[in-house]
């Protein structure tokens, strides 16, 4: 008889097992799309940040060259540009707060808005936005959802410096041969500005001996020539086979031109010769013989403009001479003589000058004189005077504004003593051992011809 095995039944149930492994896989499937979506957002972040960057440079690039002559003009720039930009498939539009001209410190690093005012500005602002704020609005995540976030605010800023233009403390004009020598121990420095050539030749600037030169930027159409031990600040930059730059006070002769002062001959207040301990108070106008002083003098001169022909201003000895609020106009055959052991301070006219002398009758300037035509030039030869200039004064020097020498050569030394706001020659000397120190303010600038990223 065949015996019939029984199948054994399993009591065991997997059941509970099977509906773990779908609750995980839900779980990873969760994760793993959460995480995609994540690298997905954080991708799209990325990109739009380095669109918004690019943007931003472009923007700050291109305002940069105009920010100088006309911030108007360089924040239009600016916007024009940025346009041609698209961030996130958007072209890129700025606001008047996202433009911000100011001015940036090399030796510092550091950028100063300005908000009032055109002096001392040198750079640009750009930032670039795309925030709830921004007419852009901010960017859209794809998944942000699952993170309770739908979308993110991002901005992105750049800096650049105008550079390579006529924006310059000291400017040497001459379209060949040495525009800027320096020899002996002397130094120039530029706080706040640069050194622009405009010679094409190969000793455009010759330095030699213990020469050093200290400037935001040396730019010079030719090269240099260097010998002994000259010091370049290192963190200068330096320029070389840059583009010429005009006259800034005379970019077109033809049509746009400082004039130079009409003045009475007929008014002639002669010559004027100060010597040995004598005191004197002289009133502007024009003086066919020059001003001299000399020995132990001490001449004050009224504000206003002094038209110096015959010995020009001649200070010597141990002078003492403060000219506050005037304008020395040098023509025929004067020229500038400052080389005593005195104190000299000259300061140029202002706006406010009437208060150095709120009580005088005398005329400050020519009839029919605008203040502001001449405003902050301290010294204007004419420019068909060729005459050399020297001032390397041993004594206490103090002069502000621009010195204007378009025509003739200048020769500097002294002792650490400020040599104006602008120096603008045709050529430029630059001996003994002293410093020669040029305090720019930001002041007659033509359109640079190039701008670089500084942040």
């Amino acid at each position: 008889m065949k015996r019939t095995r029984k199948k054994r039944r399993s009591t065991s149930k997997h059941f509970p097992r099977k509906g773990m492994v779908c609750v995980w896989a839900v779980v990873f499937l969760l994760l793993l799309l959460a995480a995609t979506g994540l690298a997905l957002d954080v991708g799209k972040v990325t990109v739009v940040a380095t669109q918004l960057q690019n943007a931003a440079d472009s923007a700050a690039l291109a305002g940069a060259r105009l920010v100088k002559t006309s911030q108007t003009q360089a924040a239009q720039k600016a916007i024009d540009t940025a346009i041609q930009n698209f961030v996130d498939g958007q072209s890129v539009q700025l606001t008047s707060s996202d433009i911000v001209p100011g001015r940036y410190d090399s030796a510092n690093g550091t950028f100063t808005p300005i908000t009032t005012g055109t002096m001392g500005i040198n750079a640009l602002k750009i930032i670039v936005r795309r925030t709830s704020s921004s007419p852009n609005g901010p960017i859209s995540l794809h998944f942000g959802t699952l993170f309770n976030m739908d979308t993110y605010d991002i901005s992105r800023s750049a800096i650049a410096l105008a550079a390579g233009g006529t924006g310059a403390g000291v400017i040497a004009l001459a379209p060949d041969g040495i525009g800027l020598r320096m020899s002996g121990n002397a130094e120039l420095t530029v706080n706040g500005g640069a050194v622009h050539v405009n010679s094409e030749a190969g000793n455009a600037v010759r330095m030699n001996g213990n020469t050093e030169l200290d400037a935001t930027e040396l730019s010079v159409v030719g090269d240099i020539d260097l010998s002994g031990n000259v010091e370049l600040d290192p963190d200068m930059i330096l320029n070389l086979d840059a583009s010429y730059a005009p006259d800034p006070l005379c970019p077109d002769p033809y049509s746009d031109c400082l004039p130079e002062p009409a003045y009475d001959d007929s008014n002639d207040l002669g010559s004027v010769h100060i010597s040995a301990n004598d005191n004197a108070v002289l009133n502007p106008g024009y003086y066919s013989g020059g001003i001299q002083a000399s020995g132990n003098a001490d001449v004050t001169l009224n504000p206003g403009i002094y038209i110096l022909d015959g010995a020009g201003i001649d200070i010597s000895g141990n002078a003492d001479i403060c000219a506050k609020g005037v304008m020395l106009y040098i023509i025929g055959d004067g020229k500038v003589d400052i080389t005593g052991n005195g104190e000299v301070n000259i300061t140029p006219m202002q706006e406010d000058y009437d208060d150095f002398c709120p009580d005088c009758t005398y005329p400050y300037y020519p009839p029919g004189t605008d203040i502001t035509t001449y405003e902050n030039i301290a010294i204007f030869q004419a420019r068909d005077n060729d005459n050399d200039a020297k001032i390397t004064g041993n004594g206490s020097l103090n002069l502000e504004g621009t010195l204007y020498f378009s025509g003739n050569q200048v020769d500097l030394a002294g002792n650490g003593d400020t040599f104006g706001n602008q120096l603008i020659a045709d050529t430029i000397e630059i001996s003994g051992n002293g410093e020669i120190v040029i305090t720019y303010d930001g002041r007659n600038p033509t359109a640079p011809n190039r701008s670089y990223l500084v942040k």
